[in-house]
This record gives structure tokens, sequence and C-alpha cells, in this order.
């Protein structure tokens, strides 16, 4: 079952504060769905989730939105994955995303409404606009004991 929690961010700055904590928590391998309009902070949110899973150098996080995949390593692979340029279920099957996706390191992907397959035990993180600089995120993660 989906357990969401309602996270409050005032800035960037802690929205990429709260990716540190998820990141930390993340099991591997896994799978963090991230959906939300243009400038929502997604990719922020992919930055302090990177450094919570142990890369070093932030800045190297950037959006994939032209090459579709970047990859990064920290204590396992990080794919980051932006959908925002993709049409159809064939050019996301091009990129090869089944080859990783939910089975080595941790996979976060932007704009994952369009994935065409489910991931049950993923992280979905919705981020909306609270006014100004502000973010809700609504995370969902499955209520399991391991």
């Amino acid at each position: 079952m989906k357990i969401p929690k309602k996270i409050h961010s005032a800035s960037s700055e802690e929205t990429h504060r709260i990716g540190i904590e998820i990141g930390k928590t993340l099991p591997v391998p896994g799978v963090v769905l991230l959906r939300g309009t243009l400038g929502m902070g997604k990719t922020t949110l992919t930055r302090g989730i990177a450094e919570g899973l142990g890369i070093e150098d932030t800045d190297r996080v950037c959006s994939p939105s032209f090459t579709l995949v970047n990859i990064y390593q920290g204590r396992c692979p990080i794919y980051h994955v932006d959908l925002y340029r993709l049409s159809g279920a064939r050019d996301l099957y091009s990129i090869g995303i089944d080859d990783f996706i939910g089975k080595d390191g941790v996979t976060i992907v932007e704009w994952s409404e369009r994935l065409t397959e489910l991931f049950p035990d993923a992280v979905e993180i919705e981020i909306t606009d609270a006014g100004g600089d502000s973010r809700i995120l609504m995370v969902h993660q499955n209520d399991i004991k391991k």
C-alpha cells in the first residue's frame, strides 16, 4: 500500500535538502518517479537524491532533456531519465530503459507519467506550486517493512 506524505518546501535549497534525505533511505535497486510541470524542481530534487546516494559533484547532475539518460556513480549507479521529449512507447524503449530500470542501481525518472509500465515498488513524488519558490511534494512510498 502506498502511504502518502506531504512535504512543504519553501525554497530550491530546501527541495535539494529533502532530496538528500530521500536518497539516503532509498533501497537499491530502486525507482523514483517524478511528476510536476515545468520549473517545479524535479531536477533540483534529483540533485539532492543523487547527493543522498553518495555522488560528490552534484553540479554534474543536470536535466537530460536532450540526452534522455545521464548516468552518475554514487554508492550505486544512478540513472537520471527525462521523458519530456518522448512521444510514445517506441521512443521510450529506444533509449534502453528496460535494461536498467528497477534492475540495477537507482533510476530517477522525470516526467514519469509518460511511462507505459507500472513499478509498484517505486517511490512516487508529485511536485506542485505553492506560490513563489514554495512547493508541495506529495511522496508516495510503499509501507513495507524489510
